[in-house]
């Protein structure tokens, strides 16, 4: 009889432990991408406890076990309203369908502006995702202005770009090369407004996927599409103290066929930029020359912008679309240069005055032909993308030295009078095939694609000199040269990804031929730089909780030099500053290594990355130092550096009206150069914090921003990039059911924002300030019109059909 009540209980408990259920159903997005960022849980009614999560699969597909009962299920992803399910009841196993998340309109009814105020999201296994927030601190503002506020990012007086404290990244504009963001001094993003932006996506250690372009890796801008129903619109204005003005209007209309969506932009800028250098150079034998030098010069920029697209959705599965971006901007500099030069006993030796005037007109445009075909049953995707990007530059430029006697007054000699014309093309044309395939039983993905990327540069420059004897001008023969560079770089990439369980992993290769031309052809020195290499790259990401994760990757990168940097022609436009590139630079190449946890709680989102790059071949611009007080400007390889770094962000909620976000990047790099020729050693410790609070008050119709941004000291090859601050503070006020918003801003409060670098070399010690106008006043007006109630169903893969 024991026997017999002992094994009715074992059956009875194992009944009783066995009475679970699958919960089964597929997640559905308007923008597939995000899929990555869906939460699914299963909650208790009763109290609301969680019961059990799931992350769908990249086809949306999700799967919970859990003991039989009544449940509510909760779907939450970025941008998009919370899907609440009531009576759950689970008898027995159940799949519940097609789940049709809704863009969350609240999103749409405020100004797109991308910027420090963003929570960290986990989106895939190899990026992260700036989401778009209810931020004021750059209203009315550019998309520099945007990338300068997020984690890990910087942005100079020059408008060059670096991540995690280096400037080789690689700038996409949805996931394209852009003439807009060229590089060579060619950086137009300003010309871009910041209410165009719909996400910022950083990838630190890209996958195969990517073009392997780039030491620090890739900041992907991706432009904002409309999700709303019907027809819309935004118009915003803003003045600032120092004659700043801007303008948009963004117009948009969209049903179940087709979304037609426009931009324009205006953007007027007056201020002023100043630099001041002081320069000790040793001869020995007590023989030293002071150089001191002082500009002071103005800025004007005006810039128009219109983006102009399409997409239109043939059925279910087949989109077709097109974009197009244009880019005016006219600026001029003008600047009064001081030059006074001295002896070690402070004894004058020389002085000159140089007055300059530069003008200069940029003409871009971008053209964009795209297509996607969803595979049946959701299983996966092939697109087809088509870019065309131009770029035209022309530069003006005027001089007139006056050379000066120990009194301040003529010295009898000629003035001289230089004129100088460049003009540039640039052409760059990218396609590219795409393939994802979703392999459901074992929950994996296989991607695979080819793409090309051909670059045509031209630069003309034809300078010329005023003869005082003939009051007439004459070529400048060491001025003028005709130069071409030329690109096409030939790649292919495969990649399997699997998750298992808490475990997901990615691995692939990429391989790729790049050929470079750069030819001087006003003197025909060519020279031919071919390359074929391989680029793998390995992602793993474990999640012990739906809280947790950890993740690390590696990845092989390449950084090649750039047009400007392999042109031979020397300019000696400012005879105490040459310039020169140098064709004979080797691409530099990086083995890159990366290790990250991240938490979510309730009012806490921590991340914690250390990374570790070995660079090989370090493309570095240099300074070398002549005799006779002139220096040359150029670019060389260094042996190698090597990075290891923390990336850490914090974003504390301890109330509904109040976040804190503080984001610390820092790492130790050491340079090193077997050639004793020169002093390229160096190393140090680089760091930089930016801390950001917002507050919502007046019912949340009202926020306040506080911004700081603090980067310590930073080590060069050649010397060191002192400290820089800046403050800014912001205040908005919503009215009209949030329709019309009112800001307020001020920048750089303390005027403390400025560049200052110190070189040392041997014999050589140089000191450069750079200051502009950084503290401004704003006042930013914007209204929401439209058909901002209606909600649309998205186009979805179709379960039935065929390819």
């Amino acid at each position: 009889m024991k026997y017999v009540i002992l094994l009715l209980l074992l059956i009875l408990t194992s009944t009783t432990f066995s009475q679970t259920a699958k919960l089964t159903g597929r997640v559905v997005l308007e923008d597939p991408e995000m899929i990555e960022l869906v939460k699914v849980r299963l909650l208790y009614q009763s109290d609301s406890s969680v019961v059990d999560g799931a992350i769908p699969q990249l086809n949306g597909k999700f799967s919970i076990n859990a003991p039989l009962g009544d449940y509510l299920l909760k779907i939450t992803c970025p941008d998009y309203e919370i899907l609440f399910l009531n009576d759950i009841s689970l008898s027995s196993s159940k799949d519940i369908g097609d789940l049709i998340l809704t863009v969350d309109k609240s999103l749409s009814l405020d100004e797109v502006i991308a910027t420090g105020n963003l929570d960290v999201l986990k989106a895939g296994i190899d990026k992260k995702i700036y989401s778009v927030d209810d931020d004021i601190s750059v209203r009315g503002g550019s998309v520099s202005d945007v990338l300068n506020n997020i984690p890990s990012i910087d942005v100079d007086q020059d408008g060059n770009i670096s991540l995690r404290g280096d400037g080789n990244v690689t700038i996409l504009i949805d996931g394209r090369p852009s003439a807009l963001v060229a590089g060579d001094g060619q950086n137009l993003l300003d010309a871009l407004p910041a209410n165009s932006i719909e996400r910022i996506e950083v990838v630190t250690n890209p996958s195969a996927k990517y073009d392997p372009d780039g030491t620090s890796g890739i900041i992907n801008i991706i432009m904002k599409k409309n999700k709303i129903k019907g027809g819309n619109g935004i118009v915003s204005a803003t003045a600032a103290t120092g004659n700043l003005y801007n303008f948009s209007l963004g117009l948009s209309y969209r049903n179940n066929r087709v979304n037609v969506y426009t931009n324009y932009s205006m953007n007027y800028y007056e201020g002023y930029r100043n630099n001041f250098s002081d320069l000790i150079q040793d001869f020995g034998m007590d023989s030293l020359n002071y150089l001191d030098q002082g500009r002071v010069g103005a800025d004007l920029k005006f810039t128009n912008t219109i983006v102009i697209g399409s997409d239109f959705f043939i059925n279910k599965r087949n989109v077709l679309g097109f974009s197009i971006t244009g880019a005016l901007e006219k600026r001029v500099r003008t600047g009064e240069l001081e030059s006074r030069l001295y002896d070690q006993n402070n004894a004058f030796i020389d002085s000159w005055d140089r007055s300059s005037e530069d003008p200069i007109a940029n003409k871009n445009a971008d053209v964009n032909l795209n297509y996607t075909h969803s595979l049946k049953g959701s299983k996966g995707k092939w697109s087809m993308n088509a870019n065309q990007s131009f770029g035209n530059r022309d530069t003006e430029g005027y001089y007139e030295q006056y050379f000066l006697n120990a009194f301040g007054n003529s010295t009898g000699q000629s003035a001289l009078n230089q004129q100088l014309f460049n003009a540039s093309k640039l052409r760059i044309t990218t396609v590219q095939t795409d393939l994802e395939y979703i392999i459901e039983k074992i929950s994996a993905r296989v991607e695979t694609g080819i793409k090309m990327i051909v670059r045509n540069d031209e630069i003309s420059t034809f300078s010329e000199k005023l003869d005082t004897l003939s009051n007439s001008y004459g070529a400048d023969t060491l001025s003028n040269f005709d130069y071409a560079y030329d690109e096409q770089i030939y790649s292919g990439y495969g990649i399997f990804g699997q998750k298992r369980g808490k475990f997901s992993y990615q691995g692939g290769v990429r391989t790729e031929y790049a050929l470079q031309i750069p030819n001087l052809l006003s003197t025909g020195q060519i020279t031919s730089n071919k390359y074929f290499n391989l680029f793998p790259s390995a992602h793993v990401k474990y999640e012990p909780s739906k809280a947790v994760e950890f993740r690390l990757s590696y990845s092989r990168r390449i950084n090649r030099a750039k047009s400007r940097q392999l042109n031979p022609f020397t300019s000696y436009a400012n005879p105490f500053n040459i310039r020169t590139g140098n064709p004979k630079l080797q691409p530099e190449y990086i083995d890159s290594y990366d290790l990250g946890y991240s938490i979510t709680k309730k009012k806490l989102i921590l991340s914690v990355s250390v990374f570790h790059r070995k660079t090989t071949d370090v493309i570095n611009r240099v300074k070398v130092y002549n005799s006779d007080n002139s220096s040359v400007v150029t670019y060389d390889n260094i042996d190698k550096s090597v990075s290891t770094g923390l990336e850490t962000i914090i974003i504390y909620k301890p109330y509904k009206w109040m976040k804190n976000q503080v984001s610390f990047n820092g790492n130790y790099i050491g340079y090193t150069n077997a050639n004793t020729t020169v002093d390229w050693n160096n190393d140090g410790f680089n760091w930089n914090v930016k801390y950001v609070l917002s507050i919502d008050f007046w019912k949340k119709t009202a926020s306040f921003q506080l911004n700081g941004n603090y980067s310590a000291p930073r080590v060069t090859p050649q010397g060191i990039i002192l400290s820089r601050t800046q403050v800014d503070a912001s205040v908005e006020k919503r009215m009209l059911d949030k329709k019309l918003s009112l800001g307020f801003r001020v920048t750089d409060i303390f005027d403390t924002k400025g560049f200052r670098i110190e070189l040392n070399q041997e014999g050589i010690e140089q000191d450069i300030v750079y200051k502009w106008l950084t503290r401004r006043f704003y006042v930013t007006l914007s209204y929401h019109f439209g058909n901002l109630d209606k909600k649309m169903k998205v186009p979805r893969v179709d379960a039935g059909g065929g390819m």
